[in-house]
């Protein structure tokens, strides 16, 4: 049997509407926890949260959301399980960690890839732990990270493995290569746009994935639309994982949302017009709550908190119907291609 491992139990992928396959409920940098001007008005952020995931059930069809926040940048059991309680909606938590370098807490910098493994196996088939508390909510999926994302201006530095991968992550990827093999659970990526200027860090990930045993079938290269480069994503393609096109409406490390989305779309339509249908996602890596202090020009207020729900389905879809993709592919591509890779054998 096949099910989706939710943070409220396993469910039928018969259930699982739309996908969201990247997005984040609640979301802090490192340390944002600590902040006296970020404390939690915990039910006022859980309606706000959840009237955003109602609102795009019933008005757009989404039934399941990945929600890829890792332990580091606000991951919140209880929270995610209360707006599945309150909504309905599937909701798909993650274990596993930022990039190194930003997230990867001292501690887990000094564990060994055979403990990286044990807490992620932990954190799938026992639960999740918050505030040192054992929960009941059970991660359904694993995300690792890579890349410098905004502390430099220029790709990732060449790691002491050869790959523009650093030390502690090559760890974190085996650990999360050896977790999915023994769970059976997908493995969502972040790659970092910028990176794709020097390597094709999507492969950089997957060659230490498959070294690990993992099956390149339950594989999800995140952000790799946003510079998208036609080699490397037949490339990680051929290689038989998939790919998410995220940050739709949301410009990042570019000019404008029709700039990206244009060029994201292009990319995207060829591919399904080579027959890869099958191994293409959709997201938008949206923010429904991000606790900040005040807006300034070292920590602005990013696209990300506002883009509205709906946009993928009034502005990208249809930009993608109007260059030839069927309604059949978006229900492929949008339900049943991520209802595949996020199930779990039991």
């Amino acid at each position: 049997m096949e099910v989706f491992r939710t943070v409220l139990g396993d469910v039928s992928p018969e259930t699982s509407g739309r996908f969201l396959t990247h997005e984040h409920l609640l979301y802090g940098y490192p340390g944002a926890e600590l902040d006296h001007r970020t404390v939690l008005d915990y039910e006022n952020n859980v309606a706000f949260i959840a009237r955003q995931v109602a609102d795009g059930m019933r008005d757009w069809g989404f039934g399941t959301l990945v929600d890829m926040t890792p332990p580091e940048v606000g991951r919140h059991p209880e929270l995610m399980a209360e707006v599945a309680r309150r909504t309905g909606m599937n909701v798909i938590a993650i274990t596993g960690f930022f990039p190194e370098r930003m997230g990867v807490p001292y501690y887990w910098r000094r564990q060994t890839v055979e403990e990286l493994t044990d807490f992620f196996v932990r954190d799938l088939t026992e639960g999740m732990v918050f505030a040192w508390q054992q929960t009941p909510y059970k991660a359904g999926a694993i995300k690792i990270a890579t890349g410098q994302e905004s502390v430099t201006p220029q790709p990732s530095p060449i790691g002491p493995n050869g790959r523009r991968i650093h030390e502690v992550e090559d760890r974190v990827i085996r650990a999360a290569g050896r977790a999915s093999r023994i769970v059976g659970c997908a493995i969502n990526t972040h790659t970092d746009p910028m990176d794709y200027r020097v390597t094709n860090p999507g492969i950089e990930q997957l060659d230490i994935l498959e070294e690990e045993g993992a099956d390149p079938a339950k594989v999800i290269i995140g952000h790799a639309f946003v510079e998208p480069d036609e080699g490397q994503l037949h490339e990680i393609l051929n290689r038989g994982a998939n790919l998410q096109l995220d940050h739709i409406g949301i410009p990042w490390r570019v000019d404008t949302v029709e700039e990206l989305d244009e060029r994201m779309a292009n990319a995207f339509v060829g591919l399904i017009n080579e027959g890869f249908t099958s191994q293409l996602v959709l997201s938008y890596d949206r923010w429904f709550y991000n606790p900040r202090s005040d807006v300034t020009e070292s920590d602005p207020q990013l696209a990300n908190e506002r883009v509205d729900l709906g946009y993928m389905w009034t502005s990208f879809i249809p930009r993608l119907k109007s260059k030839g993709v069927t309604d059949e592919q978006i229900d492929a591509i949008t339900r049943d291609n991520a209802a595949r890779i996020f199930s779990i054998k039991v």
